[in-house]
């Protein structure tokens, strides 16, 4: 017996996906681009630091901004139903 998926499982199954992705891309590119610059310059691992925090900040927010504009979507959804 085969059970159905709901769309909406999927669909917040996606948005999760997405909001982890989105952060750990920043973080990684934030963190990769301070290794290099690091590697490159002083050597002191201070630029790694500084561009990893600046990582993990920007993937916060481009991941809340996410996450924000899909619950105004599913809330103008919902107004438009009722």
């Amino acid at each position: 017996m085969k059970r159905k998926i709901p769309i909406s499982f999927l669909k917040h199954s996606n948005i999760v996906f997405n909001f982890g992705v989105t952060v750990i891309s920043n973080v990684l590119v934030g963190g990769l681009i301070g290794y290099y610059l690091d590697k490159w310059t002083f050597n002191n691992k201070v630029l790694l630091i500084v561009f990893l925090f600046l990582g993990i900040v920007s993937g916060m927010y481009n991941g809340m901004r996410l996450l924000l504009e899909e619950a105004k979507k599913a809330d103008d959804e919902k107004n438009r139903k009722s």
